[in-house]
């Protein structure tokens, strides 16, 4: 079976898209992602072919990157298409239509309360409800013609089963074999990591160099490392801090080294804001890539992100809007090291034994067969 993953937001190298549905599906099928990048292009990488249109400077100019995947799309001969966004949805409907081809769709988010705050729409306001109202319905609506749905998490796939079959549930867990074995960590550590795709404010990253100059006032020597893209101005927010917590930022880093950074670190930082819904309800991959490298985590305690840190026992929940209990979180695991080792040793466990990719990939791969 050959199958067209195919996103218009997401980069080619995505860790969901990429690194682990395509790498798994092309254990059995011809795999080829149709991605906007920044300068466009065709290769081939880990034995997936993969197609990169030239996405414009500006998110205004969504529509031309929208245009060029279809076209992408339309002439690349496939059996599926897997798409990853409400906009590729139709585009894949209209091929269905057009040119016989099944659909999966494949649900990261809740997009009616993402889009809205992409488009940097305050949130809760009469617009965002209103759009909101009208986004929803049409996702709906049109993933009903989906042959099958696919969702990251219950939260994001519930609304889906009041309208026909219910997604099957691919969590985008770690892939365990991608990671070295936990560094053995010196006593006196005190690097906290925090890691995004693109930071923003929502990831609260204002709260936590606010927690972390409280820190630095008791452990001088503490650090913050950001791994990822940084989106926000670092050094304006640490400005205002007293003392100035010492910050290093990595920008992106390929699979390896990423996990090659997370090692160094003592602790994982995970405070996502209540600044909309899709980020209330989200179960961020960053957490299970935290576990994995047997770091303890300070997390939001929202409910998705509870469930995983109450049964895997790998961290500590807090208010994430609150920098004070984000430092005392932080302050706690540095004064007990040995419950700090245990949580990092429990969350590394669980990553192991059912919080991993092999039971997804079983998951997606049964997703195929019954098409």
């Amino acid at each position: 079976m050959h199958i067209c993953m195919l996103t218009t937001t997401h980069r080619p190298n995505d860790g969901r898209i990429f690194e682990k549905e395509a790498k798994s599906l092309a254990k059995e099928h011809d795999v080829t992602i149709i991605a906007p990048s920044e300068d466009g292009g065709v290769g081939e990488n880990e034995g997936v072919r993969v197609i990169a249109v030239r996405r414009p400077a500006s998110n205004l100019l969504h529509p031309v990157t929208l245009w060029r995947a279809f076209r992408a799309c339309l002439g690349h001969e496939c059996d599926v298409i897997h798409c990853h966004e409400p906009d590729a949805l139709l585009v894949a409907l209209l091929l269905k239509a057009a040119k016989g081809r099944k659909v999966i769709y494949d649900v990261h988010e809740h997009w009616p309360s993402e889009i809205p705050f992409d488009l940097g729409l305050p949130n809760a306001t009469a617009l965002t409800r209103f759009l909101e109202s009208l986004l929803s319905p049409l996702e709906l609506g049109l993933a009903r013609f989906a042959d099958a749905k696919i969702a990251v998490s219950e939260s994001v796939a519930e609304r889906f089963g009041k309208n026909g079959t219910c997604p099957v549930i691919i969590s985008n867990y770690s892939v365990a074999e991608s990671a070295p074995p936990p560094a053995l960590r010196a006593g006196g550590n005190r690097n906290v990591v925090y890691m995004a795709g693109n930071m923003q404010m929502f990831h609260g990253i204002r709260e936590c160099i606010q927690a972390m100059s409280k820190v630095a006032a008791i452990y001088p020597d503490v650090s913050l490392t950001l791994v990822g893209d940084v989106r926000e101005d670092i050094g304006a927010i640490a400005a205002g801090t007293d003392p100035r917590p010492s910050i290093t930022m990595t920008g992106y880093l390929p699979y390896r080294e990423m996990y090659e950074t997370l090692r160094e670190g003592s602790i994982g930082l995970l405070v996502f804001q209540p600044d909309y819904y899709n980020a209330y309800i989200g179960l961020p991959n960053k957490l299970f890539d935290y576990m994995l490298c047997g770091l303890p985590v300070v997390a939001s305690d929202f409910p998705e992100i509870r469930k995983v840190v109450g049964d895997a026992g790998c961290g500590v929940l807090v208010d994430p809007t609150d920098p004070d209990a984000i430092a005392e979180a932080i302050v706690y695991l540095l004064e007990h090291p040995g419950a700090a080792r245990r949580m990092g040793e429990s969350g590394r466990k669980a990553v192991l034994e059912r919080y991993n990719w092999g039971e997804m990939e079983k998951r997606l791969l049964g997703v195929y067969r019954r098409l």
